[in-house]
């Protein structure tokens, strides 16, 4: 934990300073010294710091004053405060605060030097839990350059820090539960844990012990107690999916939880309070379910305070080579496997597929081609394979502009023409050898140019 080394000791006392840098030098500490609040912030400003001895009674600034900036611009730092003058009391409101210890002088060295092994301990899980909540922030992150995702990033940017109920909608397999942990990643909540439901995948029985919990034996098999999802995901976020999937009893008691922030434990008589943001997601139309009497409307309009509808991949073309190509670092790191790379023929297949299961498949199709594939380059014969899209075979193999490709294979040969020409119709018509009235013609015919604002209009 060498970077977690460096040291501040706040104290007017510079006697003490230096006994304590000779002390903690030996120690392996990197000391810093500062002998009052603002030199103090100003080292904080400059050095990475982590661990911090800090003086109760100082000239300006008191020690109370100097741990709450201290936690508040610095939170990884983890803050010891000593004096020969605090009380109980003293102790007990800088630990409310934050800090992690409270030394009395004068000190004890095998006393100090336990609490800084252990304050050590709590900055290395810090460290550890800033760096899990990074790597998850970056698996997270939206992939992608179409007009639509930039909407949805759009809507989580406004979203996210409300705490307000979000009704995610769209086909399976488009993402709905990446955007979901995308605004839980960037809301006050993203320290507290981000719970995952999948109402489709419950029993009717079992659905409401699995959302609040149950007290042992209040029905056949309950042989202990169990917390619910809403408890545990207490202070954080709960996400249910596929909630158009709840039976009429379960909706009632969720809309309840939501206007009350109370939820009630399967067998027991009280409620219990719970701070949790919900957003919810579904593949289905749940005004038409509402209409048909399978979805209460009052919990249709709580859910559905803001809707983030997710297009299906084939309605948003410019992300799909965006996506493959993340994929497949991404899995050529897990796998541990050189860089493959798609090369035009394959991203043309790509393109002109359908995706009926959305990012997930292509996901899946990445990962399969990453092992089964042993060429460096992914070319269109392996794409359409993997596929088993079989029309585009041969198609791909032969394809050098546009005239020579079929119906099946035109769409994607323009979209992937166009954005290898930055969207350029002059350029791209050039590029394929085709009159631009004519390109303009069969990008209006597969419903191209509506989506890309991007044509050139100097040439």
């Amino acid at each position: 934990m060498h970077e977690l080394k460096n040291i501040l000791v706040v104290d007017d006392d510079k006697d003490l300073g230096e006994t304590l840098e000779d002390l903690l030098t030996h120690e392996n500490y990197h000391v810093f010294w500062a002998g009052n609040g603002q030199t103090a912030l100003e080292i904080m400003q400059k050095e990475s710091i982590h661990l911090v001895l800090l003086d109760l009674l100082l000239p300006g600034m008191n020690g109370m004053d100097i741990l709450k900036k201290i936690l508040k611009e610095y939170p990884s730092s983890v803050v010891i405060m000593m004096s020969g003058h605090g009380s109980i009391q003293t102790a007990v409101e800088a630990t409310r605060l934050g800090a992690y210890d409270w030394i009395e002088k004068p000190l004890e060295k095998e006393r100090l030097l336990i609490t800084l092994r252990n304050a050590e301990e709590k900055c290395q899980l810090i460290h550890e839990k800033h760096l899990l909540i990074t790597d998850v922030k970056y698996r997270y992150h939206m992939i992608g350059s179409s007009q639509a995702l930039k909407k949805i990033c759009n809507f989580i940017d406004k979203v996210a820090s409300k705490n307000i109920s979000v009704l995610i909608t769209g086909e399976s397999g488009v993402g709905k539960e990446m955007v979901a942990n995308a605004i839980h990643l960037n809301s006050p909540r993203v320290k507290e844990p981000f719970i995952r439901v999948n109402c489709a995948a419950v029993p009717d029985t079992l659905i409401e012990s699995e959302l609040f919990g149950h007290k042992k034996g209040s029905f056949t098999g309950a042989v202990s107690h169990k917390m619910g999802k809403f408890q545990i995901a207490d202070k954080g976020t709960l996400f249910l999916d596929e909630i158009g999937d709840l039976s009429a009893n379960a909706q009632s008691k969720i809309l309840r939880a939501l206007d009350t922030g109370e939820i009630e434990i399967v067998g027991g008589q009280d409620t219990q309070k719970v701070d949790v943001r919900v957003i919810t997601a579904t593949n289905k139309n749940l005004m038409s379910l509402v209409q048909n009497g399978q979805f209460r409307e009052d919990l249709y309009h709580r859910i559905n305070i803001i809707e983030i509808p997710i297009p299906p991949l084939r309605e948003r073309p410019e992300d799909i080579i965006d996506l493959a190509n993340y994929f497949i670092q991404q899995s050529c790191e897990e796998q541990n496997k050189p860089l493959k790379y798609l090369d035009p023929s394959a991203e043309a297949v790509l393109l002109t597929y359908p995706w009926p299961g959305n990012v997930r498949q292509l996901r899946n199709w990445v990962e399969k081609a990453v092992v089964l594939v042993d060429d460096t380059n992914i070319n269109g014969h392996h794409a359409a394979g993997l596929l088993q899209f079989t029309d585009l075979m041969s198609e791909v193999q032969k394809a050098k502009t546009l005239k020579s490709a079929r119906r099946t294979f035109e769409k994607g040969f323009i979209v992937h023409a166009l954005m290898q020409n930055n969207w350029n119709v002059a350029q791209t018509a050039r590029s394929l050898d085709l009159p631009r009235s004519t390109l303009y013609e069969k990008m209006n015919e597969y419903d191209i140019e509506s989506r890309s604002k991007k044509s050139d209009k100097s040439t």
